[in-house]
């Protein structure tokens, strides 16, 4: 360490892991010294390559990683805190939905569990008496239903200050889309890093001027009603998604289509979805994750994958 180089393997040169540098046989404290030094100097190395990088977003936590495409969206979990992110927006990971579209669909089911889940599961049980049932188990599950909103309205509420700032105070790297603020000094930025060097975070390493960047726009705002426009009306006819089952009670899905975009693949039914829902909210407070998100879908499959 005194040469003030990357640590490497004796044998080969490589530059020690993660992994590696745990098999040392020296105490906690003198293994954390060695990990923190290693990861500034691959800071170091990775902030004069031209290549993008990868950050852990988790404050506390220093690991990053080269990465092989730096505008490819793919799942990150941190070999040091176990973090799950996006690897292009760093918020948690969310499959079949593009970072851009997140924040709407978080507000979309943040409103479908605040007020909409009720009022249209009244307005279909006054067109057919099957959902009657349906909308007594939601009024008899009104404290866990306002449990779960509680942990919901902190996210919405964090994203919507979130996008407000982003709209106020950033631009998009012109590369790869990223969100990046400028703390201050002239109008030459690189993506993931200060103009001249530090401060690393999640980039491609692009060189733009703040000036000619095209600004963020706010993807969610505050709505004066949290009503959801285009819920189906009872009076329509019913969705049928064919080919698409419940994961709860495996039949194909009728009605609107509720996605996990968290999970690799969860689908639930309007009629389970209450219920579905949440028992998984209570599965992630167990593992300790932040909510998951469904997206609602009004349209067959077909349409929806065009969506």
């Amino acid at each position: 360490m005194n040469n003030g180089e990357i640590l490497t393997c004796a044998l080969c040169t490589n530059p020690l892991r993660e992994g590696e540098l745990n098999q040392l046989r020296i105490s906690n404290d003198e293994l954390k010294k060695i990990r923190d030094y290693q990861i500034k100097k691959t800071f170091d190395a990775y902030s004069s390559r031209t290549r993008g990088i990868i950050k852990c977003p988790n404050q506390n936590c220093l690991w990053i990683a080269e990465a092989a495409d730096p505008n490819e969206r793919f799942r990150v979990t941190c070999p040091i805190c176990n973090k799950e992110f996006c690897s292009l927006c760093n918020q948690q990971y969310h499959y079949r939905t593009t970072c851009q579209q997140l924040p709407q669909i978080t507000q979309r089911w943040f409103f479908w569990c605040q007020t909409e889940r009720g009022r249209y599961l009244t307005m279909r049980a006054q067109q057919d008496a099957a959902y009657a049932t349906q909308l007594s188990d939601y009024n008899r599950q009104n404290n866990e239903n306002e449990n779960r909103n509680r942990d919901l309205r902190r996210r919405y509420d964090e994203l919507m200050n979130d996008e407000k700032y982003k709209a106020d105070n950033c631009r998009l790297c012109p590369q790869c889309k990223r969100v990046v603020q400028r703390l201050g000094g002239c109008d030459s930025m690189v993506c993931g890093q200060d103009a001249h060097g530090g401060n690393l975070q999640s980039g491609c390493g692009a060189k733009f001027n703040w000036a000619q960047a095209q600004q963020y726009n706010a993807a969610a705002t505050p709505q004066p009603k949290q009503v959801i426009l285009d819920l189906p009306k009872p009076e329509n006819p019913v969705v049928h998604h064919n080919g698409v089952k419940c994961d709860h009670c495996q039949n194909d899905v009728v009605g609107i289509r509720f996605d996990c975009v968290h999970c690799p693949s969860l689908t639930y039914c309007e009629k389970c979805e209450q219920q579905a829902t949440l028992d998984h909210s209570r599965e992630n407070q167990f593992l300790q994750q932040q909510q998951h998100v469904f997206k609602l879908i009004m349209v067959p499959q077909e349409e929806a994958n065009q969506l």
